[in-house]
């Protein structure tokens, strides 16, 4: 014979608001805005990736011994990673 499960029901929600209610609505909006920023930041960054790779791999620039293809340009180096076609765009001291 099966065993009959009781089924319990859940209670409703307390509906208490904190005494700071107003700023946590706030800072949750502001949240919830800077996070739909970042994702269409974040489609506007891949698409920038490919093309920086498509002009790379146009180039045919030779890559090292290690595989990947890395230079340096006005102050910036470039290198891509063939593997997973990583790309990295590093910053550095003009003086180096």
């Amino acid at each position: 014979m099966a065993k009959t499960q009781k089924k319990e029901k859940q209670l409703a929600l307390i509906d208490i608001e904190p005494k700071n209610m107003k700023e946590i609505l706030k800072k949750a909006r502001e949240y919830k805005n800077a996070q739909t920023q970042r994702l269409s930041w974040l489609a506007s960054e891949k698409e920038f990736k490919h093309e920086v790779l498509a002009l790379v791999k146009e180039a045919k620039l030779q890559p090292l011994e290690d595989g990947v293809i890395r230079f340096h340009c006005d102050g910036v180096i470039i290198s891509v990673t063939p593997r997973d076609e990583l790309i990295k765009v590093k910053e550095c001291d003009p003086t180096e």
